[in-house]
């Protein structure tokens, strides 16, 4: 269905029920949702190079973790500083069983130096892998590395295979 359809049919079939036409709550649901429509629609190939912003780039190397410090991907040429933006992300990163593993790391550079990482791949035979923590006795996956929220065993670390395009 067409965003241009979608619109105009929420605002006029019980997205705001209840509210006589024009008083500014309908007004307010009303701006609220086309907002957040448009929002929606905006196409995910945007990137931050076309934006003006930061330049998304992939780097490839082993992930070195260093005792007490940020983790560190080493390639052939330097040592890069990683860093993230989310608590699960950065303990999956620092997790010993991923040490002097060779990576993928998706990310855009900081004022700082570092790289800010959005996303990670382990490396094997040249194809991809996602990295799960997942509980074989309760069947939950984890984010991060630790105990199974249910059974508060310890997560298996998991690497699925991504597609190949």
């Amino acid at each position: 269905m067409s965003i241009l359809r979608v619109v105009p049919w929420a605002c006029a079939h019980g997205y705001s029920y209840g509210t006589p036409a024009g008083s500014p709550l309908r007004v307010t649901r009303r701006l609220a949702f086309t907002c957040l429509v448009l929002m929606l629609s905006i196409p995910a190939s945007t990137s931050y190079a076309q934006t003006g912003e930061a330049k998304s780039t992939a780097l490839q190397g082993k992930l070195v973790n260093v005792s007490g410090s940020a983790p560190v991907l080493k390639t052939k040429e330097k040592e890069f500083p990683l860093a993230t933006r989310t608590v699960w992300l950065l303990h999956t990163l620092q997790d010993k069983r991923l040490a002097d593993r060779e990576i993928r790391v998706e990310g855009e550079w900081q004022p700082d130096g570092t790289l800010e990482v959005n996303h990670f791949f382990t490396v094997r035979e040249g194809k991809l892998y996602r990295v799960r923590y997942f509980c074989e006795i309760c069947n939950i996956e984890a984010l991060e590395p630790g105990n199974c929220v249910c059974c508060q065993q310890p997560t298996e670390l998991q690497e699925i295979p991504l597609p190949e395009k």
